[in-house]
């Protein structure tokens, strides 16, 4: 036999190894992905930490909640993100970069800085989205537990809505396996805590999909009657809409399920639906668009909106959409935040019930002190803080 046929034999020999190789690892990453898929159940009780010696709500009186999606303390304001894409106006596209958060410390100090940023305004009730528990895109740095041993006097429940197997992408930087969710705490006892579940996709995508759910929570006000505050996170990739569309079918059943006299409701959280655009209460509309001077960026296809063009609300009456015009709650994450170019929107905000009053709703714009660079200073999110009175 020639040295050049078995050469080629060798090089067959050791692609063909590679191959069966390349295989085996396929095959075995999708078994283990298959085994590690779980949804986390309806209707699941959650734990709640008792703090909390206040056992009733005041009526008539100002009370206060901020909503915040602190994006597992990776989302500095130089921070993109893989799964995000934009396309400037010019017709350059984008995508975002990174897994992970650049480091640990990093994630600390974007956690504390959403710490601070909440004490800061000593709120009544507070929502937060993307909470990790232990996950390899965050170091495994416990949020929930360094937010409960900040808020000491406050009532907390947690309830899972991203658990996922590791995932090897973006090869550069992992994203790896996730546990996170929401994290609702208050100055007021919790009655109780509710899982309720939110439909995602039902192809093979749900096997790294959020677990998407929000989370209910019940509280005894004064005059007997009993305050329900949501915390919900809606899906965000969604091409078409189906899952979002599903999402809000099963929100409006909900609130036809507490649409009662007994009840005071809020709902807050990220939505990822444009609050504001169409919205007859602030006269919004393609070609009057809010917060023209951050959209050097095309509007993203995928973004959703919570009213339709002739300003009817996708929520049910008597339910009030409440979002702030101060400043965007959210920022384009595929690039740097750049103020004047990155496009922003609001998508997180509050619904509340008809006998509730709202004194006040605005963004909190926070600034890296660093920097000096106002805006999303520790996550792609500002939070938003409504002042409101129970009638």
């Amino acid at each position: 036999m020639s040295k050049r046929k078995k050469s080629l034999i060798i090089i067959g020999s050791i692609f063909l190894t590679c191959i069966i190789m390349l295989v085996a690892y396929l095959g075995g990453y999708f078994l283990y992905v298959l085994d590690s898929y779980e949804r986390v159940e309806d209707n699941y009780n959650q734990e709640i930490i008792n703090n909390s010696e206040i056992e009733t709500v005041e009526q008539n009186t100002e009370l206060s909640i901020i909503s915040y999606n602190i994006g597992f303390g990776a989302y500095s304001q130089d921070y993109s993100f893989f799964l995000d894409t934009s396309v400037t106006k010019e017709g350059k596209k984008n995508t975002g970069d990174s897994g992970c958060a650049k480091s640990k410390a990093e994630v600390l100090y974007n956690t504390n800085g959403a710490i601070n940023i909440l004490d800061s305004f000593n709120p009544d009730f507070i929502l937060l989205q993307e909470v990790d528990l232990n996950s390899t895109r965050s170091f495994h740095v416990n949020q929930y537990e360094m937010v409960n041993n900040h808020f000491t006097d406050y009532d907390s429940t947690f309830a899972l809505n991203f658990h996922t197997a590791f995932l090897p992408y973006p090869f550069h930087d992992m994203h790896g396996e996730s546990n996170a969710g929401l994290a609702s705490l208050s100055k007021y006892k919790m009655e109780s805590a509710l899982r309720r579940q939110l439909p995602i996709a039902d192809d093979i995508s749900k096997l790294f999909d959020l677990d998407r759910c929000f989370s209910v929570m019940e509280y005894k006000v004064e005059n007997n009657k009993t305050l329900v505050v949501v915390n919900i996170h809606m899906s965000a990739y969604d091409e078409g809409g189906v899952i979002r569309n599903a999402q809000l079918e099963v929100l409006n059943n909900f609130l036809a399920s507490v649409n009662d006299e007994n009840h005071y409701v809020i709902i807050g959280g990220d939505f990822n639906h444009d609050l504001v655009t169409f919205n007859p209460k602030y006269g919004y509309n393609y070609d009057n668009i809010i917060f023209s001077e951050f959209k050097a960026f095309k509007t993203p296809e995928t973004l959703a909106y919570m009213f339709n063009e002739d300003g009817t609300s996708r929520i049910m009456n008597p339910f009030i959409i409440n979002a702030s015009t101060n400043a965007p709650t959210n920022r384009d994450a595929s690039v740097a935040w750049e103020k004047g170019a990155t496009f922003a929107s609001t998508i997180d905000g509050f619904i509340t019930s008809s006998n509730i009053e709202i004194v006040s709703i605005e963004t909190i714009v926070t600034t890296n002190g660093n920097k000096g660079i106002d805006h999303f200073a520790y996550s792609d999110h500002d939070p938003v803080l409504m002042k409101f009175i129970l009638k």
